[in-house]
């Protein structure tokens, strides 16, 4: 009996099959990690590369941008980023300004509006941290774009929601200009 159980633990036949069985969970899991992984910086990828499209499209706007068009950005947004549903973007148009006299430095808002769930900032303050060094007079498009992400494996992530920031200036327009169907009308005195 002795000599039948040395035997038996030195033999090293089979020996593969019961290394495939404790390798292949190991295996499997490490696959279904790298794709999971690879799925979220992908998507991320996609969606930062998807907001510098929309803020060089502004960039390049001659005339007034209304809601409409936004709304349009915002569905160009989930197509080019391959998303249905759980996307949002907000534009925003800051100005800076040195007054040549007191060599005062204003930065103001023009105009901020979000479509598919945030709302535009009321005031400068909310987006002062975001705003790079400008020149007097310069005006910079803020294009803040949110996408919701989840896995497709339980792998150790949650649920996320992607948060991208691309800052154009305007090209062909001194002023990306904000038309809120509103009528002005002049009167003469």
């Amino acid at each position: 009996m002795r000599h039948s159980l040395k035997t038996f633990l030195r033999s090293e036949t089979g020996s593969q099959s019961v290394e495939a069985v404790f390798a292949f969970p190991l295996v499997a899991l490490s696959i279904v990690m790298t794709l999971t992984f690879w799925d979220g910086f992908h998507t991320k990828t996609v969606s930062q590369r998807a907001t510098y499209t929309i803020a060089d499209m502004l960039s390049r706007e001659k005339q007034a941008i209304d809601a409409d068009y936004l709304t349009a950005m915002h569905e160009l947004y989930g197509f080019v980023s391959n998303e249905a549903s759980g996307t949002a973007l907000r534009v925003s148009v800051v100005e800076f300004f040195v007054d040549p006299d007191t060599a005062e430095e204003t930065l103001s808002l023009q105009w901020s509006e979000g479509v598919g769930g945030p709302k535009g900032f009321t005031d400068i303050t909310q987006l002062e941290a975001r705003v790079p060094l400008m020149a007097s007079g310069d005006q910079l498009i803020i294009v803040e774009s949110f996408q919701d992400w989840t896995p497709h494996f339980n792998v150790g992530l949650g649920a996320m929601r992607f948060g991208d920031v691309a800052i154009a200036r305007p090209r062909f327009a001194p002023k990306l200009i904000w038309d809120d169907g509103t009528i002005l009308i002049e009167t003469s005195s």
